[in-house]
């Protein structure tokens, strides 16, 4: 009997169905006033070896994102980049992330870094860009590094104002 009671009892609790409750907390890592269409200008301040960066570019970028990811669209040359923003605003104006890609080719091994700064002013936005492109030989050993400093200026086109 009471075997029977207990697999009773077990086929009970087996057969019912719980709805659980999720939730997050969500922090925001990118102020709202970046996202949307800006036409950017960049001029090269400084370089150990100008040859390899270019003295001017003029742009068009989508930035959108969410959390702490920020994407950042050229329409025009079809790059598309997913950043991971590390450093949270504390003013709600301000955007600094880092990038670094690893190439390997033929045995040898290039790194691209760069450091981006931004702070926004109304519509506007002005700020810095930090190259670094690192070769290694086959070794390991690094044999070259260029280096370039970048000032950035951009001015909305479209999205909401902040």
């Amino acid at each position: 009997m009471k075997k029977i009671i207990l697999s009773l009892g077990c086929l009970l609790f087996l057969c019912c169905s719980a709805v659980s409750l999720k939730g997050g907390v969500s922090e925001e890592y990118i102020p709202k006033g970046f996202f949307g269409s800006w036409g950017v200008i960049s001029k090269l301040n400084s370089s150990n070896n100008p040859t390899v960066f270019n003295f001017e570019s003029r742009d068009i970028w989508t930035l959108s994102g969410y959390n702490n990811i920020l994407i950042l669209e050229n329409l025009e040359s079809g790059a598309r980049s997913e950043i991971e923003v590390k450093d949270k605003s504390k003013d709600g104006n301000s955007l600094k992330f880092e990038r670094k890609k690893i190439v390997i080719e033929k045995g040898l091994k290039v790194i691209y870094k760069e450091t981006v700064s931004f702070r926004l002013q109304g519509n506007n936005f002005s700020g810095t860009d930090n190259f670094i492109i690192e070769r290694y030989n086959k070794n390991g050993k690094l044999e070259k590094k260029d280096i370039a400093s970048y000032t950035i200026a951009g001015i909305k086109i479209s999205g909401s104002s902040p």
